[in-house]
């Protein structure tokens, strides 16, 4: 009977989630559970495309990495056994088979921080890694075939560059010589010149082309926050630049004393400023002045209710302001509305549990929870719910907010269980500590982003043009008590936002039907913090 109920539960929701039954026995087509390679910094499963991408460690070589485990899902056997040691520098083809045959991809990403450093440079030299060239840019009163390097790094953290190949003019005739490198070092840069960089034993050549550019004492940008301002200019490297502010209106200069040379760069931050003011800066170099930039700070705003002492219940249903509030109030939502009738309210509110104690103080609970074969998560957003759409919901995210904070502030407490509810391309999650999660998003969409859990319409934080800044902490550490926090907001853009997302959940990957039943996050006393 128990197995009967399962089955007519599934084909109603028609969820992609695992279903426990009698056999344990997950509910998936061929693929990988989990994948480690030494020299591994994470992982995607994809079941949908069947693709498994490894991220490296800039140390890891490619085509050359020892596999340390795998794991398929049930009952799927490998045609060929894995080799012990992966070649990933292509992606490399890989087919199974359970009662149906599946072929899968797996993939390496990588990452190599590379750098020039040279005198008179404008900029960061510039790497294309399809033909291994580098585009390096001079002053124009920079000599080429007298340019001083101080430094490079061309390859993996621990690689060497151990040589160098140019044409070089003795007054005489013109030659090609090589080098050895020993920084700081003055080479001739008229011709590409090619430099040798070794590492574990093997070796590859850039070349280098020197060219120069006319540079113009002039500002680049304004960041203006609400008390200070971030100046970001440039000059031809000649003597000590000198970073001017005022009061718009006024007649007298103030010299900013925090600035900072680097090359032909100046970064400059101007402190102690009024919100909602238009100043002006200008920089001086070398007897020349730039243009006068004008720039207005801006103004600190906080949420309703950001302490989370507010709520009413209605019916089954909390909700994250009084009965009372006008629209202008409601700033908070959750997916209660969708959970009320078969789970109850997901997110409560909590007085036996705060940060901060004192009359009406209250804490919001986050909680993951199952029921029939429905896994939801605990969660609290800035915007609306909308309605359920499909076997999901349809949230929409961000309220209007036009300021630029540096950070959040708060404080959080998690308590997860391990993953035992999972969708097939988490099931690789089972068995371990469940992940709690505080994102927040600055952003200037042209209306409210719509989250359509069970289309899969969701944030593209990595690419999406529109948002301005962002910050995303994850956790999933046990705590007794609650956690003071400050998460400092990376921004992008320093465009003026018109939205803004605070979100946070009890499992990171609910809308995947994946967590821990029991996983709870408690939220309390949130606020920006400006500057």
């Amino acid at each position: 009977m128990k197995r009967l109920i399962h089955i007519f539960a599934l084909a109603i929701w028609l969820l992609p989630a695992c279903v426990e039954n009698d056999l344990d026995y997950p509910l998936v087509p061929g693929g990988f559970i989990s994948i480690e390679v030494e020299g591994q910094k994470g992982v995607e499963i994809s079941n949908k495309t069947r693709v498994v991408t490894i991220d490296l460690e800039e140390t890891a070589l490619p085509d050359s990495l020892p596999l340390l485990s795998y794991k398929l899902t049930d009952s799927t056997f490998l045609d060929t056994p894995l080799p012990e040691v992966l070649d990933l520098a292509s992606p490399m083809k890989v087919k199974m088979h359970t009662w149906q045959n599946w072929e899968w991809t797996i993939r390496a990403t990588q990452s190599i921080e590379r750098s020039v450093n040279c005198e008179s440079q404008v900029g960061e030299a510039r790497f294309n890694e399809s033909n291994n060239t580098i585009l390096l840019r001079v002053t124009d009163d920079q000599r080429l075939d007298r340019v001083c390097f101080n430094s490079m790094k061309l390859g993996p953290e621990g690689s060497r560059v151990i040589s160098t190949t140019g044409y070089e003019n003795d007054g005489q005739t013109s030659r090609q010589v090589t080098r050895d490198c020993v920084f700081p070092m003055t080479l001739d840069c008229i011709l590409t010149r090619s430099f040798t960089v070794v590492y574990k034993g093997r070796s590859e050549v850039w070349n280098l082309e020197a060219v120069k550019v006319l540079v113009e004492t002039e500002i680049r940008g304004v960041a203006p926050w609400c008390h200070s301002a971030d100046i970001e200019a440039i000059f031809n490297g000649k003597g000590s630049p000198e970073v001017q502010w005022r009061r718009a209106g006024e007649e007298q200069w103030t010299v900013c004393d925090s600035v900072t040379v680097d090359g032909t760069d100046i970064h400059a931050k101007i402190l102690n400023l009024e919100e909602l003011t238009e100043y002006q800066v200008r920089v001086i170099a070398d007897g020349k002045e730039s243009a006068v930039e004008t720039f207005r700070t801006d103004h600190e705003i906080q949420l309703y209710n950001m302490g989370f002492d507010d709520w009413y219940l209605g019916g089954k249903i909390w909700y994250p302001y009084p009965a009372d509030a006008h629209d202008s109030l409601k700033v908070w939502d959750s997916a209660n509305k969708a959970t009320a009738n078969f789970l109850g309210s997901i997110t409560t509110p909590v007085e036996d549990f705060v940060a901060v104690e004192g009359e009406g103080k209250k804490a919001a609970k986050l909680e993951s929870t199952y029921a029939v074969v429905k896994f939801a998560a605990g969660n609290l957003f800035t915007g609306q719910f909308v309605s359920l759409k499909g076997l999901g919901a349809d949230l929409a995210w961000g309220i209007p907010f036009d300021s630029k904070p540096k950070a959040l502030h708060g404080y959080y407490c998690y308590q997860p269980k391990p993953i035992d509810y999972y969708d097939a391309d988490h099931a690789y999650l089972k068995g371990k500590n469940d992940i709690g999660q505080i994102q927040v998003i600055l952003t200037d969409w042209p209306q409210q982003f719509h989250v359509l859990s069970a289309e899969e319409v969701f944030v593209d934080v990595k690419n999406d043009p529109n948002i301005i800044a962002y910050v995303n902490f994850e956790t999933s550490d046990y705590d007794e008590g609650y956690v003071e926090f400050t998460l400092p907001l990376e921004y992008r853009s320093y465009r003026t936002p018109k939205y803004i997302v605070v979100v946070a959940a009890s499992s990171r990957y609910g809308d995947f039907y994946t967590g821990g039943k029991g996983s709870a996050l408690y939220l309390d006393e949130f606020s920006f913090i400006y500057e």
